[in-house]
């Protein structure tokens, strides 16, 4: 019977999640047009003094497609807290104390961290990839003019997978610091095997980021800061007594 009232309990918390989730999804969508035009501040920004301020669509479903796309993206961020809540109440009664103060306080962290990193790609990240392509614009000084017609389908895209991108790269050192506490690792593992993490998060950027190495190299470096605060952080705070 405890064992259905666990399932009984997940379903409800699943059913709670989801529909929190389609909530956030339709307010958006009907609030779409702020979330755009809050997506393309960085873009509009670095051609304030351009005449070239405005946006293409060359499919008559794009734009209608991509806001969808943006809705379930907002929603999904506004979801995280709620999720983690769910989570929480969830698994906690079948946690002991120990594992209470390991679990509890990375799951409260976690969502700060993911914020954090989508704000360092939207004030920082973004605007310096944007104007290194847009760099390119009038690199044919003595031929054809080349000129900027952003695609709004292909903008929305690449920036939600800058945002999402950076976001995930930021629980890095939660993610460190809870195999740390579980035991998997240790900060003599951590220090002595620097260079294949270093490699791994090389692999990642190359892989969550398009293919140009300002956008990598912008991931890249904030994972390598994180990955030797984590182990200053853990020499410090955590006494690991195998290092």
């Amino acid at each position: 019977m405890k064992y259905l009232d666990h399932l009984k309990e997940l379903r409800n918390r699943l059913l709670f999640s989801f529909l929190f989730l389609f909530l956030c999804f339709f307010f958006f969508l009907y609030n779409v047009e702020y979330i755009g035009n809050f997506l393309t501040k960085p873009l509009f920004n670095l051609l304030s003094d351009s005449s070239n301020q405005r946006m293409i669509f060359t499919a008559l479903p794009e734009v209608f497609v991509s806001n969808l796309k943006i809705s379930l993206f907002a929603s999904f961020l506004v979801s995280i807290p709620f999720l983690l809540i769910q989570v929480i109440l969830f698994a906690s009664p079948a946690l002991y104390k120990k594992e209470k103060k390991i679990f509890i306080p990375l799951v409260i962290l976690s969502p700060f961290f993911f914020f954090a990193g989508l704000l360092f790609a939207y004030y920082f990240l973004i605007p310096v990839i944007w104007n290194f392509f847009i760099s390119y614009e009038n690199f044919l000084n003595e031929s054809l003019p080349v000129e900027l017609e952003s695609k709004y389908s292909e903008y929305v895209k690449l920036t939600m997978f800058l945002l999402l991108a950076s976001g995930l790269s930021f629980e890095f050192p939660v993610l460190i610091i809870l195999l740390t506490k579980l035991k998997i690792f240790n900060q003599k593992f951590l220090s002595r095997n620097r260079k294949y993490f270093f490699i791994g998060i090389l692999i990642f950027s190359a892989i969550f980021t398009p293919p140009d190495v300002i956008s990598q190299i912008g991931i890249a470096i904030p994972l390598i800061i994180f990955y030797e605060f984590s182990i200053l952080f853990i020499k410090i705070f955590l006494k690991d007594k195998n290092a």
